[in-house]
């Protein structure tokens, strides 16, 4: 006796700033991860780039100052592809207590 499972529908990559937040605060010297993953039917690829270079999220670094500036995630999947620019502010120790943020404003990707 065999019970047939629906199959989902097939679907576009999505990301949302839910799943992928377009503004993400990490901290000078501590182990932060970028933060962004996508659905989609069949399950999408997603990739991310900092100044064209790869950047993977989902994995821990030590985060220095020029992990601030924007990242491109790109998902994709059969059915197209989908888009998130992120922002990435690095919140640094400066002199005896004080505390700034260094980070890029502007800066969009573009589907490849």
């Amino acid at each position: 006796f065999v019970v047939p499972i629906p199959a989902l529908p097939a679907a576009r990559p999505r990301m949302d700033d839910g799943s992928c937040p377009p503004s993400q605060n990490w901290t000078e010297g501590q182990d932060e991860t970028l933060r962004c993953s996508a659905r989609g039917n069949p399950p999408p690829r997603l990739e991310c780039t900092k100044d064209g270079k790869p950047f993977p999220a989902g994995v821990p670094r030590p985060v220095t100052r020029t992990h601030a500036g924007t990242y491109c995630c790109q998902a994709t999947n059969r059915l197209g592809t989908a888009v998130q620019n992120i922002t990435v502010w690095v919140h640094c120790e400066w002199g005896q207590g004080s505390r700034w943020s260094w980070g890029s404003r502007g800066g969009r990707c573009e589907l490849s």
